[in-house]
């Protein structure tokens, strides 16, 4: 049986994506650049700097420029996230239920660890989890494996203790090169997790983990 439950973030834990790409489009907007919101969406989950070398590095817009968006928008995230992000309603009941099961649990993510303990302590819920893990220098973001090896090495777990919990392809594949478990929450945004990188186990709702867990 699995020991340890880590949880992505953003689509999993909280309802974040419709903000993010909002922050993408308005400081966009506000700094005069183009930005595609279909490609913002399917880039969440990867880290910030992936996100702009995809949506604007790569089809040459002056890093100059990308620079003065990054500046922005950190402004319009700072002053509006607590308004728009929400944590999802299943998030709470089913923390208490694993925690009662004697699960252990944590966070990975390709945010940075300050947002990830600034969303979790804002919604009440960061006392669920033994340890945070984010990007920074020398931890690379999904679909690489550090965030998730990085809670293995915190946390005193095997891979094989593990279960990883996401929304996103990039999520399984970081699951998948960590050598941990994954199982796909659907939010119901029809994502597709390719044919080579196949979850354990696929839920609507975090409150059907026990039961998944109880197989694994």
């Amino acid at each position: 049986m699995k020991r340890l439950v880590i949880f992505d973030l953003d689509g999993t834990l909280v309802d974040s994506e419709d903000f993010i790409v909002w922050s993408f489009i308005e400081a966009a907007r506000a700094t005069g650049v183009e930005v595609d919101p279909v490609l913002v969406a399917d880039s969440i989950g990867m880290p910030l700097d992936d996100i702009v070398e995809r949506v604007f590095l790569s089809r040459g817009v002056p890093r100059r420029v990308v620079e003065d968006f990054i500046e922005v928008r950190r402004r319009i995230v700072r002053e509006n996230w607590r308004k728009m992000v929400k944590l999802f309603p299943d998030v709470v009941p089913a923390l208490n239920a694993l925690r009662d099961m004697g699960f252990s649990m944590a966070v990975a993510s390709s945010s940075v660890v300050e947002r990830i303990v600034d969303f979790l302590e804002y919604f009440g819920v960061l006392d669920y989890f033994t340890y945070i893990s984010g990007v920074k220098p020398g931890l690379r973001g999904k679909p690489e494996p550090d965030v998730i090896l990085d809670v293995l090495e915190h946390t005193g777990f095997k891979p094989l203790d593990a279960v990883y919990v996401g929304d996103r392809e990039v999520d399984c594949f970081a699951a998948l090169n960590a050598g941990v478990d994954f199982v796909l929450v659907d939010r119901g945004r029809g994502r597709r997790v390719v044919s080579e990188c196949k979850p354990v186990g696929r839920v609507n709702s975090l409150l059907e983990l026990p039961i998944i867990l109880k197989r694994l």
